[in-house]
């Protein structure tokens, strides 16, 4: 469900501008569903990416979100973006 959730707002926002960084994170202390979400939405990183970097999130978001969070930081695909807001 979180997946979908995630790859939902990341299509809402636009999609991801792959020219400029892109950083994944996970909390708690196994990256087993930060693995599973990367496998699970490889239609977004598929050719766009050389490799997947993340790392584990601090303690300010990580006591927020919970064990277990998958959180993408990027910039968004300011042409799909504006494109969808004359949508």
């Amino acid at each position: 469900m979180g997946n979908n959730l995630l790859v939902q707002e990341i299509d809402k926002a636009g999609g991801i501008d792959f020219s400029r960084p892109v950083l994944l994170g996970y909390s708690g202390i196994s990256d087993a569903l930060l693995l599973k979400y990367i496998e699970d939405s490889r239609h977004i990183w598929e050719g766009k990416l050389k490799e997947i970097r993340y790392t584990t999130v601090g303690s300010v978001i990580g006591t927020h979100a919970g064990p277990g969070a998958v959180v993408v930081a990027f910039f968004k695909n300011q042409y799909n973006a504006e494109q969808n807001s004359s949508d």
